[in-house]
């Protein structure tokens, strides 16, 4: 198709404009003077559409950097923001998703240029002081200062590899980086080879960049032409020039590196074709043109103006004239080259065959499948290909795995990156810790959360405090390095001194403050505080225990990859890489983790193991619930916890809930930011779609159930046992906690008796679940859980009730072998000197056989006469006048003791019902499924309505002495007397 180019779009006011494609190719971003940067669709039948306007600048935006998930933008005030963007799917409203992620850098001077790795983990930022400032992705800390310039810095540019870097200053001289050192080098000077300019103007300004092939460096030149730098000799060995008439102030390479893009402050666009070294195409506006870009995968140019329009020009690379297109995949001399390159920079020969006087196609023909080999940070170039032609050169290559020697990434649970000047140094239930920027020195708030707990504090901070860990008794600060910060305004340098500061809240004593002062080159990675000390891991792999009065009690060595560590009382947790964590040749990491549980003072090993992590996710977040149990939380929104850590050798690692999945369910893409965790929920700050911080100022927290990711859990049943299992858990925590420390349980032998029983009525739930689906097994399976011996008397009635007349006889075995027979308490009872003997009706129905008994016939008298007994804590059985729905049992929280209390059957005159209770029927309004349930959630009487009932006689009393009553009911009735009514009576005359 012939070349087209549209008409200008004003994309911004009149000034300085940039423009960048997106890496799929799909949009472009530009920014202007008007300090907004704006996202187009880049297609022909949709870049009309309305743009995507981002407003957090707020001054001249003079730079911006896009690669696959991120777009980074600079600033003349010298913020440097970062946004997430959506490049490989569209969202369901149908526009592309662009949400800022944070602050990568806040400088004092303008920022002129940006460049981000190709494993998207660091970005370059040029400004105009004389320094490159590289940053880390990840966390926004500052990772290297690269100096050397004699002026500002205006141009920087990685190569594919992320091997080089290449900056240029307005002095005009060049210089090439080696990155891949843990400190970068200087490797290469040349002199007076760019244009010379004043700094602060941005028209006045060129950018050198590297090709996709990582051949060449093509730098503007002050004589208006192009150089190639070589990679290895770095010499230019080329020159493209000859149509430029004003300085060139910005170039762009295509895909395959066969062709180059300029423009100049003449109002030229040039396309060259770098083998033959000639212009193929140009394009003449009316003023001066700022930048240009080429679409990654596909034939376009776009490129901006001083009056703040854009220009597209489709089908650059005309095809039906005999030219290659412009993004097809290169050859195996890349790799050669490049690898040649490698093992022997300054030595190596110019590339033959490529500035040959011929047209160059099968010389500068290449392969780049073997560059792909050669990339170590993660950028693999398949994203440039457009297979239209079927050949197959677009399939992506099967990673290579090898050991990773990268280091390990620390991070703070509860900190943020800078977002406008501000900073969570930490954010917990007790409350947050926030850092802002000042001109000298920071400013610390320190907000509670329980205003009744503390007052709010405030200080200024002249240390610029970097990490934070926030307790009810203090808050622990420490200072650290640039490089081991996400702080990128630290003062210090890696040869100044780190402190370590507690600051407590409430002390008897007035000075319970102290301070330390860590040797050079040791400084914190990371830290933790609890009431019962604080501690500190350093970058030699120091493990640093304190008392919280100031104490040095413990040191020991770790390795040197630890990630975090957290403290909650007399427990730490520190979380490690482990060593068989790994990388692949496309930059990609395979991350594996362990830990170590160990009590504050250093002298027990409580537990250690391997930390699981998602495939291809990290740990972003470490703590402990509020009854104890170590957790973490990975990228994937998987939480885990430390079960029965008490007992090392069974602790393992459970998952209690994904909040990926919870997001999904729930229709929206909002991302989690973990805060704490109790038994029953997740604390998170819901963020907005692609961003992983919370906002300023505090943000909401949202409470998400814990839902354990069991199978079925969209069934009753599912979430019955999801339900179960999450109470299990943190019950058997407790429990075990308690063992551990030597302590109670917490309220005591009534608090454990409260949460057992609420197991207990979970299992009863699912006992009738299954005795509805005729489930026998799986009801003698839950039944087996039971707890408490009144929850199994429930149990016994429920199956009754289902009649299921069989499983219950098997859970009365079962009962017996558990919790003793009933003779044994008839002996214990029988023994006692108080009471008369059993009469002989007790006898012959407590040894019949449960069938018999359930089998005899009942006339309609008998039926609404005839009540089940209450279980009550001491065993004794009550009469229940209470009308039911159902023969179940009601459990009841009577004080200190718990009760099971049964629903009294309904009356009928129904036909013989062996089971003794009214069969449901639609004439009869009773819900089986929902009757016990309902009784079991009220409460019975208050102690002393009890007492006052117990000593008066009752209404059924009154009844007997004046009434005759059937034999089985006399029966009954004989054995109530004998168990409760007796002793009752006692102890009302000993109350008389």
């Amino acid at each position: 198709m012939a070349p087209s180019i549209t008409d200008p779009r004003y994309a911004h006011a009149e000034g300085f404009t940039t423009v960048a494609f997106g890496r799929g190719g799909d949009f472009i971003c530009t920014g202007g003077s008007d300090s907004l940067v704006r996202v187009f669709y880049s297609s022909k039948a949709e870049r009309d559409q309305e743009a995507i306007t981002l407003e957090q600048h707020s001054d001249n935006v003079l730079t911006l950097s896009v690669s696959r998930s991120k777009i980074i933008s600079g600033d003349e005030e010298g913020t440097v923001f970062c946004f997430d963007v959506s490049t490989s799917a569209l969202a369901e409203s149908g526009k592309l998703s662009v949400e800022p992620s944070g602050t990568v850098l806040r400088s004092v001077l303008p920022a002129r240029d940006i460049s981000i790795s190709s494993s998207e983990r660091q970005a370059a930022i040029a400004t105009d002081d004389e320094n490159v400032t590289v940053v880390s992705l990840l966390d926004m800390g500052l990772l290297h200062t690269l100096t050397g310039h004699r002026g500002s810095v205006n141009s920087v540019s990685y190569s594919p590899d992320s091997a080089y870097l290449a900056s240029t200053g307005c002095n005009g001289t060049v210089r090439v980086w080696d990155m891949r050192e843990d400190e970068p080098s200087c490797i290469s000077v040349m002199h007076k080879m760019a244009y010379v300019c004043e700094p602060g103007n941005s028209m006045d300004q060129s950018k050198a960049r590297w090709s996709p092939d990582g051949r060449f460096v093509a730098v503007p030149c002050s004589d208006h032409t192009i150089k190639l730098v070589e990679r290895g000799t770095w010499q230019a060995s080329a020159a493209l020039g000859g149509r430029h008439t004003k300085k060139i102030s910005h170039v762009t390479w295509s895909p395959n590196s066969r062709y180059m893009a300029s423009v100049g402050l003449d109002g030229q666009v040039v396309v060259w074709d770098v083998a033959a070294r000639t212009a193929i195409l140009s394009h003449a506006t009316a003023g001066a043109l700022c930048q240009i870009d080429w679409n990654p995968c596909g034939n376009m140019l776009a490129f901006t103006d001083g009056a703040g329009a854009m220009y597209i020009w489709d089908d650059v690379i005309p095809s039906d004239q005999g030219h290659a297109p412009p993004y097809e995949r290169q050859s195996d001399v890349v790799h050669e080259t490049v690898a040649s390159h490698d093992d022997n920079d300054m030595d190596s020969a110019p590339i033959g065959g490529l500035f040959d006087d011929g047209d160059g196609a099968d010389g500068g023909e290449m392969d780049s499948d073997g560059a792909d080999d050669d990339i170590d940070d993660g950028e693999a170039l398949d994203d440039f290909v457009v297979d239209d032609d079927g050949g197959g050169y677009a399939e992506r290559q099967a990673p290579r795995w090898m050991a990773s020697d990268a280091p390990a990434h620390a991070f703070q649970p509860g900190s943020t990156p800078w977002v406008s000047g501000r900073r969570y140094l930490a954010f917990n239930m007790v409350g947050s810790v926030v850092a802002v920027a000042q001109d000298s020195y920071n400013s610390i708030d320190i907000t509670f959360h329980d205003k009744s707990l503390h007052r709010d504090v405030h200080f200024s901070d002249s240390f610029r405090f970097a990490l934070a860990a926030l307790t009810e008794s203090g808050c622990l600060f420490a200072t650290t390095t640039k490089a081991l910060a996400n702080d990128h305004a630290l003062r210090s340098a890696d040869d100044a001194e780190s402190v370590l500061s507690f600051r407590a809240f409430a002390s008897w004593s007035a000075s319970a403050d102290w301070m330390f002062k860590l040797p050079l080159k040791e400084h914190p990675r990371c830290i933790a505080a609890s009431s019962h000390g604080a501690a500190a891991v350093t970058s030699l792999g120091m493990l640093r225990l304190f008392t919280c009065g100031g104490v040095q009690r413990h040191i020991e060595s770790l390795p040197g990859r630890v990630v975090t560590c957290v403290a909650r009382g007399d427990l730490l947790l520190v979380v490690l890489e482990a060593l068989g964590s790994v990388k692949s040749n496309m930059g990609a990491r395979r991350l594996e983790y362990e830990y170590v549980l160990m009590t504050m003072d250093g002298q027990t090993r409580v537990a250690r193991g391997c930390c699981p992590v998602g495939p291809g996710a990290e740990i972003v977040w470490a703590g402990f619930s509020e009854e104890g149990h170590p957790a973490t939380c990975d990228s994937k929104g998987m939480l885990r916890v430390l079960h029965r850590y008490w007992a090392a050798s069974d602790a393992c690692w459970v998952p209690v809930l994904d909040t990926r999945r919870l997001a999904f369910e729930r229709g929206n893409h909002e991302t989690f930011w973990p805060v704490a965790l109790s038994a029953s929920q997740f604390i998170v700050a819901t963020c907005k779609p692609k961003t992983r911080f919370p906002p300023f100022p505090a943000p909401i927290l949202d409470e998400l159930d814990v839902e354990v990711p069991l199978l079925h859990t969209d069934t009753s049943v599912g979430q019955q046992e999801a339900k179960l299992f999450a109470a299990r858990l943190f019950g058997d925590q407790l429990s075990g906690e308690a063992e551990r420390s030597g302590g109670d349980y917490p309220g005591g032998a009534s608090g454990q008796s409260r949460d057992d029983l609420e197991q207990d009525k979970l299992l009863l739930r699912l006992i009738q679940l299954a005795c509805k689906a005729d489930k026998s097994q799986r009801a003698v399976d839950l039944a087996q859980m039971i707890k408490l011996d009144r929850s199994f008397d429930a149990a016994i009635k429920i199956a009754v009730y289902q009649k299921q007349t069989t499983l219950a006889e098997r859970l009365m075995r079962i009962k017996d072998t558990k919790f003793g027979s009933e003779d044994d308490e008839y002996d214990n009872v029988h023994n006692s000197d108080d009471e008369q003997p059993a009469p002989a009706a007790l006898n012959a129905r407590r040894h019949r056989p449960p069938a018999a008994t359930y089998g005899q016939k009942q006339n309609t008298a008998t039926s609404k006469d005839s009540s089940d007994m209450d279980l009550s804590e001491d065993g004794a059985d009550t009469v229940s006048t209470k009308p039911g729905g159902m023969a179940a049992a009601m459990l009841e929280d009577d004080g200190p003791e718990l009760v099971v209390r049964p629903a009294k059957p309904p009356v009928t005159s129904k036909p013989f019902n062996p089971f003794g209770v009214a069969a449901p029927s639609t004439s009869m309004e009773i819900k089986r499924s929902d009757s016990f349930f309902k009784a079991a959630d009220l409460h019975s009487e208050s102690p002393s309505d009890v007492s006052s009932r117990a000593a008066s006689p009752s209404k059924r009393q009154q009844r007997e002495d004046g009434a005759a009553i059937a034999p089985r009911k006399q029966a009954k009735m004989s054995a109530f007397q004998y168990k409760k009514k007796a002793p009752i009576a006692d102890d009302a005359d000993d109350e008389a």
